[in-house]
């Protein structure tokens, strides 16, 4: 379940509680509670329970706390998740990236969907914004220095990173829906490309849908899919051949 938003919030405050540079609150116990330590407990829960299972309440009950004692620290549920989606995802490891700008932003990829893919829960965080804390900066980091020296201008590299990792998240985010909804609809994430060609074939043969149509006719759906790996690596060198194509096209 997606956690609600609601409320204008401050980004100047939301900002501060990213890098930890904030005043905490005055009243209260000094020392037995900190961002770190709320963040850190909430992502346990999630860990556990996923982001269903988080509430301010029980945060506080797990740190032994009363819930406005961690309004001190945390205005709110909502900024919570945000920390708590900056602390999760925690740094990239790119020592073992290869270096050539292609392989490197493959190694981006894959890492940042495998991120996700450890923390489901992470999905169901609405974004509420551009990246700004520390961890997810250095994301953006490792990605666009991996276009350095390419020829592409720093448009293209906040380009071509926007279409990375949302290519990455989306994929994730699909893998993710097919696998919860497997106990209703019956069909594993091997299985929905034949049932989905199947009733589409029922449904586009009189002629509204031409372009439909011929992509069903032209088998398209008929193979399952090995698996969510290989439609990611798919789809992923798909975007990188136009990204090739464009660094060409820039140095010439």
């Amino acid at each position: 379940m997606a956690a609600e938003r609601s409320g204008r919030r401050d980004m100047e405050e939301m900002l501060a509680l990213l890098w930890r540079t904030g005043q905490p609150g005055s009243r209260g116990p000094r020392g037995t509670l900190s961002v770190d330590r709320i963040v850190t407990a909430a992502v346990d829960i999630a860990d556990a329970d996923g982001i269903a299972g988080v509430s301010m309440r029980r945060v506080a009950e797990r740190l032994g706390v009363t819930t406005m004692a961690l309004y001190r620290h945390v205005p709110g549920k909502d900024d919570l998740l945000d920390l708590m989606f900056e602390a999760a995802g925690g740094l990239p490891d790119t020592e073992k990236w290869p270096e050539p700008w292609r392989p490197r932003l493959e190694a981006f990829a894959r890492s940042f969907r495998d991120r996700l893919r450890a923390r489901p829960w992470m999905l169901d965080i609405p974004i509420s914004g551009p990246p700004m804390g520390p961890n997810n900066l250095a994301w953006m980091e490792a990605a666009l220095a991996a276009m350095a020296g390419t020829g592409l201008s720093e448009d293209d590299k906040m380009g071509v990173l926007t279409l990375l990792s949302g290519y990455a998240h989306n994929e994730a985010r699909q893998e993710l829906s097919i696998a919860r909804a497997a106990p209703r609809t019956g069909l594993g994430y091997e299985e929905w490309g034949p049932a989905y060609g199947t009733l589409l074939a029922r449904i586009v043969s009189d002629g509204r849908y031409p372009a439909l149509s011929r992509l069903v006719r032209a088998g398209v759906f008929d193979s399952a899919a090995a698996d969510p790996d290989d439609d990611f690596e798919h789809g992923l060198a798909f975007l990188l051949d136009g990204v090739e194509a464009l660094i060409h096209n820039r140095r010439r």
